[in-house]
C-alpha cells in the first residue's frame, strides 16, 4: 500500500533518520511541527534530493479544536494567564526544591528554548496551512495528522 520494502514506520523530527529509513526500505515520516515553512521545504528537498523515488511522509499538527479557535487562537500570554497559581505555586516549589534554573527569557520568537509571549499562539490551523501547502508541493505519499481529524 505504501511501496515500502519492510513493514516499518519510523516517525521523527530529525530529516536524516526519514531519509535513511526510507533508503532502508522502510517508511520515513518527518514531524514539522517546529518548522517554518522555508525550513520544511528546505527539510523535504534534502529528503526527496536524498530517496529518489522511494515513498515518505510528512507529520503537520493541525487540531480541529483548540482554545480560542474563533479567534485565531490564543496568544501564549493569554495561555499563560489561564493558568491557575495553585498549578504555578506547585511548579515554583518543586523549582526551588530541586534547584531547577529557569529557563531564559526569549526573544519575540523564543528561540533558543527562551519563554515569550509575543510569540504566535501555539498549532493553530492557520499554522499548518503553510506547511502543508509545502508539504503538498513535494512527492510526499503520506500526510499525518498529529491531533486526529482535520478541521472541517
Amino acid at each position: 500500500m505504501l511501496g515500502v520494502d519492510v513493514p516499518i514506520l519510523a516517525f521523527t523530527h530529525c530529516r536524516d533518520v526519514v531519509a535513511a529509513v526510507t533508503k532502508a526500505g522502510g517508511f520515513g515520516v518527518l514531524g514539522a511541527a517546529g518548522h517554518t515553512p522555508e525550513q520544511l521545504d528546505v527539510d523535504l528537498q534534502w529528503i526527496q534530493d536524498e530517496v529518489g523515488d522511494k515513498p515518505f511522509g510528512v507529520d503537520i499538527i493541525v487540531p480541529a479544536k483548540y482554545e480560542g479557535s474563533s479567534e485565531g487562537g490564543k496568544s501564549l500570554s493569554d495561555l499563560s494567564d489561564m493558568i491557575p497559581q495553585t498549578h504555578r505555586d506547585f511548579v515554583d516549589d518543586m523549582m526551588e526544591r530541586y534547584a531547577v534554573p529557569p529557563l531564559p527569557k526569549g526573544d519575540a520568537e523564543g528561540k533558543n528554548g527562551g519563554v515569550s509571549s509575543e510569540a504566535e499562539p501555539p498549532m493553530t490551523y492557520a499554522q499548518a496551512v503553510p506547511l502543508m501547502d509545502v508539504a503538498f508541493s513535494h512527492p510526499i505519499k503520506l500526510i499525518v495528522n498529529a491531533l486526529g481529524p482535520p478541521p472541517p
